[in-house]
């Protein structure tokens, strides 16, 4: 026979119903936590014990049997199981109450933003504080001595240990609750993140508004309504952006191996538009992944930049360094709207790296999506090692930028003081391009030596210009060797140089060697050694004759 439901008096008799819930929750949370603290307490010894519980809970016996292969006995039926559980009888409760002209304020507000049970309970921990303070003492005592901050707010750890039942749900409700919960897009909920402190152990607090809203005695609908219009979040800037480009390949100095292989990234992007050019195999990856390892300025945003004027497509970029992880869900939907077909994606290695923000799952997702799009994604990272090699593997290519050369950097220096500028015959290039610079700083040295020169009153940007700008970003040119001094070395290189068989150094003759003359030296060693035998030799004659006398 179907239970009757009964319905709730009003919203407080709700409430309180949902607190009992809760008690219960926490009841088991701390017995849990006692007995684990007492059973930890019997063997640790040091505060190190205690931090190392987790590794040798496992192995010690704290009831003198075998931990990991303990006999638990099947539980007994009684027989009397109720044909419902907690949340459908609930449920029931709710709509019984709703049908007979009773508000209800949290259920109300979880049927507006369609908020998951996770949600609910969410609210609902964060509410009983403001009713009671004896569950933040509780809440308190669950979250340890070793908090950096004493709260009485439940923190985001504890909020996931007491709701999800394993790995999958937390991990699922972690992302949730930091990135897409409709409580934070509309402002109702705040993590309140301290300053070198994890996600985790961050608080979690309600909106004034919503806790007034929640703990009165008959919300109404005016009221729900007034409060969600009155804390809608404004829409979120958009992090992915475009612009046009006008860099040709020849503005693009680089090695001529990497500058080929490029240019082949950008035809293989214009055959990929082309579906009839594809094998049919292959058109399920269409797309091409790309990462640019280099230091900053050495020339893989003119790269990319390059790539996307010889495709006549407008460039797309990200920073990751420049926007929040909590906010990858959203640049993720907007790349999926975009669908941009040369996209730039800055300081990947956050992504991409040993200590990533993201969950592996869903960059494998997102880097799918890109290869099966007929696009070209260019990822940037200083340095290849700070990529993982599984990664690496994973894309298409893997180039690496490098510090200009001699060379490049004097081509870099002429093409970045533009011809508009009139220059000074006397601006020596060539002492200019051994500054070992990258392209980048070079471009801001030749824009600071323009803005020098539009200050002043000469007639042409010289060298002086060029200096003033170098000292003012601390760099500096190396004194030039005077015409005495080169010539000075360059006799001191074409000296011709032997080498000395005691020291096996170089010598340096005073005159040169000819064969007519051939250079004859004794060995100090040799002459010693001849020395030395005939000593010892007259010794002995004079031994002997010594002996003949006597004799």
């Amino acid at each position: 026979m179907p239970i009757q439901a009964e319905r709730f008096v009003d919203n407080w008799a709700y409430l309180k119903t949902e607190l009992q819930w809760l008690d219960r929750v926490l009841m088991l949370a701390v017995a849990r936590q006692r007995q684990e603290t007492k059973e930890v307490d019997r063997f640790s010894q040091s505060r190190a014990d205690r931090a190392t519980s987790h590794w040798w809970k496992g192995i010690m016996s704290f009831k003198e049997n075998i931990a990991y292969d303990e006999h638990r006995p099947p539980a007994q039926s009684t027989g009397k199981t109720s044909s419902l559980g907690y949340q459908q009888q609930l449920e029931h409760r709710i709509q019984v109450s709703r049908e007979q002209g009773i508000f209800l304020g949290l259920p109300s507000l979880r049927d507006r933003l369609n908020l998951t049970l996770f949600e609910k309970n969410l609210v609902l921990l964060g509410l009983a504080p403001e009713i009671n303070r004896r569950y933040a003492k509780i809440y308190r005592y669950l979250q340890g001595d070793d908090t950096a901050s004493k709260t009485d707010l439940p923190t985001v750890d504890l909020v996931l240990r007491l709701l999800c039942r394993n790995d999958v749900e937390w991990r699922a409700a972690r992302i949730h609750l930091t990135t897409a919960s409709p409580l934070l897009q509309h402002n109702l909920l705040k993590l309140l993140a301290a300053p070198n402190d994890t996600v985790l152990n961050y608080p979690v607090k309600l909106a004034d508004p919503l806790v007034d809203y929640l703990l009165a005695e008959q919300p109404a609908t005016q009221a729900l309504d007034c409060l969600l219009s009155q804390f809608i979040a404004p829409p979120l800037p958009a992090l992915l952006s475009s612009r046009e480009v006008n860099t040709t390949w020849t503005d693009l100095i680089l090695p001529e191996p990497l500058h080929n292989t490029l240019q082949l990234l950008g035809q293989q992007v214009q055959y990929a538009r082309n579906s009839n050019l594809i094998k049919p195999a292959d058109r399920d990856r269409t797309g091409t992944l790309a990462l640019l390892v280099g230091a900053t300025g050495t020339g893989k945003t003119t790269a990319a930049e390059a790539i996307a004027h010889s495709l006549d497509l407008p460039l797309w970029e990200v920073d990751l360094s420049r926007i929040d992880p909590t906010n990858s869900r959203q640049l993720f939907e907007e790349i999926e709207t975009e669908t941009p077909e040369v996209l730039l994606i800055h300081s990947a290695h956050l992504w991409l790296g040993r200590s990533s923000s993201l969950p592996q799952a869903e960059i494998h997702r997102f880097l799918d999506q890109r290869q099966q799009t007929p696009a070209i994604t260019l990822l940037t990272a200083p340095f290849q090692q700070s990529v993982r090699l599984s990664w690496q593997r994973r894309l298409d290519r893997v180039l690496k930028f490098s510090l200009p050369s001699q060379g490049d950097r004097l081509k870099l220096w002429q093409q970045f003081l533009s011809t508009q500028i009139p220059l000074d015959r006397q601006i020596d290039w060539e002492h200019l391009a051994q500054l070992k610079l990258t392209g980048g700083e070079i471009e801001a040295l030749a824009y600071a030596a323009a803005l020098t020169f539009a200050a002043s009153d000469d007639s042409t940007l010289s060298m002086s210009h060029l200096i003033q700008a170098l000292k003012q970003s601390g760099k500096s040119l190396t004194p030039k060797s005077t015409k005495r001094q080169q010539n000075a070395k360059q006799v001191l290189k074409n000296v011709p140089r032997i080498a000395d068989p005691v020291k096996d150094e170089p010598v340096i003759q005073d005159e040169p060697i000819t064969q007519s003359q051939p250079a004859k030296r004794k060995s100090p060693r040799k002459s010693s050694t001849r020395e030395s035998t005939n000593s010892a030799n007259s010794t002995r004659k004079n031994s002997k004759q010594t002996k003949d006398n006597i004799a």
